[in-house]
């Protein structure tokens, strides 16, 4: 192949990188073995067979390395010997965690009064209160282990608890799972708080960390939130800002996270003011490496934030050493080095992101940097937004799983609020400690938060662009081919032309643009019970009409809406105000935009408290009679028939759907939470029908002989969850259903459930498989 000149050369990845891979895949097996091995109470979590198997994989990597290097293949015997050192330090330091996690586990006996509890980080604000990382410290004064204190109030780092309260063990949940490969052995709800003591001993960064936080006044507005968790780290408020949603939807919260971008520009700070003094280059780079290592532990301590200021650390030896820095090598010996210390830092998220983020930049942004320049794209935006891509690239496959969503004016985002983000954090880094120092300086404060609400504004602002943020639902075959084109594409390296570079880019550019263009304004016409557990959520859609009845219990009704392809809703409408009902519209307004909320006439007025903020202004009222349309379905209101608060089963929506289209028909009932003492009422007014959404998820009294006489039902869908403690479908309901003749499914049992128009009847998809 021929390479055009100027054309950057394909960077090296070193042997260590065989280490790193080793190192996180022998820690990721081990620990998951571990955490089946907690979960199932076994005498030992990590037992002796995974532990074996990897050190035989470490032999054969050893056996492979010596065999090579006799041949005189002294290359892939390197990458051998590494790989073979990455399996050894991963399976021993597992052993010892492992070791160390049941030890702690079994110091945690007894009642929770008989410990004292140190908190050793933030707060972090849930449905259920706020939870820290705590140490538990007995009578003795020794650690038994840490454990997820959760209270009704934050409290400071390093303040100690006298509380009431119980140990749990952590359940089979991603959640716990999480916090397990954290270090955590248990959960301790506290059920009151008996004393609390201040942080004790001396600790310069800590006190300084508070005092900045003191000068921020992070609570006095969204701006200074965002000060906070700039420059301190704290996002604490910020997290229970709107600026935290805008900022997330629009792929910019990494400018928040402090990381490898923070302490680049520090140093880069730091170096400018010490360029006209006369300090040797090692003088200069040890006041640098010290910096940033004092700014990481002043921020917290992520372990993003560790890893970077390692790789400024092993750059500047080098350099020092007159050696060339070469930021791969720094990156897998700082990974590896993460592993030996703490190998439950392969499942942090923030790790995960920031080494794949780095990886990624260091191997393919100055390549992407000199296409887009070769394309015509000035040279200060190609380099921004080859940083921008080439994270993207490394992180799509990790962010979506976790947030569900894809930020589609995250590259613009970044061009934007990016220079803004890297001013506020050098003003605040100069304004916060002179504020500190000198309490009558405060008025400072006004320059980086005028900084912070420019951010705010401008995360605001392209936030409200249309589609700015989708969700998206992938599987795991479908993560890893971005993974699977980066190796392909370091393996060929290739150099095209503009021209092909362009054709390139229009087709992927098209091709994508197709697909979101086909489910906004083509999608196929059909009805939709999605599978959201014990709740109700059904979609509406025709073309770019798309109505969501019911919106479930809690955010997997995003989840189901990615899955579908749906990315905008003209309207929800609630059937009524039970929780499984309305639980997930918080998550359905943020992940997508809805237009309006229906609800019965009279239930505007019981709008659940949560949801007030949400609603206000788009709320509109339906009446028996009333119609609403959504492509050529038309959703004709039969019930309720006079006013209601919207807070019984009785009071629920009811629709009569129909379509009529080329051709093509379809008939159904969506009952809400109704049973047969409403649909006696209705049923008359409905007539026969192709699809009847059983009332109440299929309880007992959802249906009769009678009601289904009149419906005539060829299919009969229940929503109900799997396991679900109310036995739903009932059996009695399921027999009525049977004995009538009719087909009968339930989401518990084949997940989403479309139901699609035909000429000669209707097709039904399953989530399993169509019929």
């Amino acid at each position: 192949m021929r390479v055009e000149e100027g054309a950057p050369p394909r960077p090296y990845i070193p042997p260590s990188a065989a280490g790193a891979l080793a190192a996180c895949a022998v820690a990721a097996v081990l620990l998951e073995h571990a955490w089946h091995g907690y979960l199932g109470g076994k005498e030992l979590w990590l037992g002796a067979g995974p532990l074996a198997l990897c050190a035989l994989v470490a032999c054969a990597c050893t056996s492979a390395a010596f065999a090579a290097r006799r041949v005189g293949m002294s290359a892939a015997a390197r990458w051998a010997a590494w790989a073979a050192c990455g399996c050894a330090i991963g399976t021993v330091s597992c052993a010892l965690w492992a070791a160390s996690m049941q030890a702690s586990h079994a110091a945690l006996t007894g009642s929770v009064s008989a410990y004292r509890f140190v908190a050793s980080s933030e707060g972090s604000v849930g449905s259920f209160g706020v939870s820290c990382t705590a140490r538990a410290v007995d009578a003795a004064g020794a650690e038994a282990g840490r454990v997820r204190l959760t209270a009704q109030d934050a409290y400071e780092v390093g303040e100690t608890l006298a509380l009431v309260g119980r140990f749990e063990e952590l359940n089979d949940s991603d959640w716990a799972r999480s916090r397990f490969m954290k270090g955590e052995v248990a959960s301790v709800d506290a059920v009151r708080v008996m004393s609390i003591d201040p942080p004790s001993g001396f600790d310069p960064i800590r006190d300084l960390r508070a005092a900045a936080l003191r000068a921020i006044d992070p609570a006095r507005s969204e701006a200074r939130a965002l000060i906070a968790g700039t420059v301190c780290g704290s996002v604490v408020e910020l997290n229970q800002t709107d600026a935290s949603d805008r900022f997330a939807a629009t792929g910019l919260s990494h400018l928040i996270a402090v990381s490898g971008s923070h302490l680049a520009l520090i140093a880069a700070f730091v170096e400018r003011l010490m360029a006209r003094t006369r300090l040797s280059r090692g003088t200069c780079f040890s006041i640098i490496g010290a910096l940033s290592i004092a700014y990481v532990l002043f921020t917290g301590g992520a372990a993003s934030a560790v890893r970077s200021v390692a790789m400024v650390c092993l750059t500047m030896f080098a350099q020092g050493g007159r050696r060339r820095a070469h930021g791969i090598s720094a990156l897998c010996l700082t990974t590896i080095g993460f592993v030996a210390l703490n190998p439950g830092v392969v499942y942090d998220l923030g790790f995960q992101l920031s080494a794949t983020s780095v990886l990624f930049i260091a191997v393919f942004s100055r390549s992407i940097a000199w296409h887009l320049a070769r394309l015509g794209c000035p040279g200060a935006i190609g380099e921004a937004l080859s940083l921008t891509l080439s994270a993207q690239w490394a992180t799509l496959p990790l962010t979506i799983p976790v947030f569900g969503t894809l930020s589609l004016i995250a590259p613009v985002a970044n061009l934007v609020v990016g220079p803004l983000m890297s001013g506020l954090l050098l003003c605040g880094i100069v304004a916060v400690p002179l504020c500190v120092l000198a309490p009558v300086l405060t008025p400072l404060m006004a320059v980086p938060e005028g900084i912070a609400n420019a951010s705010i504004f401008a995360a605001r602002l392209l936030a409200s662009v249309p589609l700015a943020s989708i969700p998206v639902a992938l599987d795991g075959l479908s993560l890893a081919v971005p993974y699977v084109l980066a190796v392909a594409c370091y393996l060929l390296w290739p150099v095209l032309s503009c021209r092909a570079l362009a054709g390139a880019l229009v087709a992927a550019t098209s091709a994508c643009a197709g697909w979101l263009v086909f489910w906004l304004f083509f999608a196929p016409a059909g009805i939709t019970v999605l599978d959201v557990g014990q709740a109700d959520a059904i979609m509406v859609r025709d073309g770019s009409g798309c109505m969501l009845v019911d919106a479930g219990v809690d955010d997997a009704v995003v989840d189901a809406l990615a899955r579908n392809h749906v990315y905008q809703l003209d309207a929800v409408i609630v059937t009524h105000w039970d929780r499984d009902h309305w639980g997930g519209l918080p998550d359905v307004l943020d992940a997508v935009s809805v237009e309006r909320v229906f609800v019965a006439r009279g239930a505007a007025d019981a709008v659940p408290e949560e949801l007030e903020d949400d609603l206000e202004g788009r709320t509109v009222e339906l009446d028996a009679g009333d119609t609403v349309r959504a492509g050529d379905f038309t959703c004709n209101v039969v019930w309720p028939q006079q006013e209601v608060a919207g807070e019984e089963n009785g009071d629920s929506l009811v629709l009569d759907v129909r379509y009529d289209s080329g051709g093509r028909s379809l008939s159904a009932v969506l009952t809400g939470d109704t049973e047969v003492d409403q649909e006696h009422d209705y049923a008359g007014l409905v007539g026969r029908i192709d699809v009847l959404k059983l009332g109440h998820h299929g309880s007992e009294a959802s249906v009769d002989a009678q009601v289904l006489d009149v419906f005539d039902p060829e299919l009969a869908i229940a929503s109900a969850g799997e396991g679900n403690s109310y036995g739903h479908p009932d059996p009695a309901c399921v027999r009525a259903v049977e004995e009538h003749g009719s087909r009968l499914l339930c989401t518990k049992d084949v997940g989403d459930i479309a139901i699609e128009p035909g000429r000669e009847g209707f097709r039904v998809r399953c989530a399993g498989g169509s019929g």
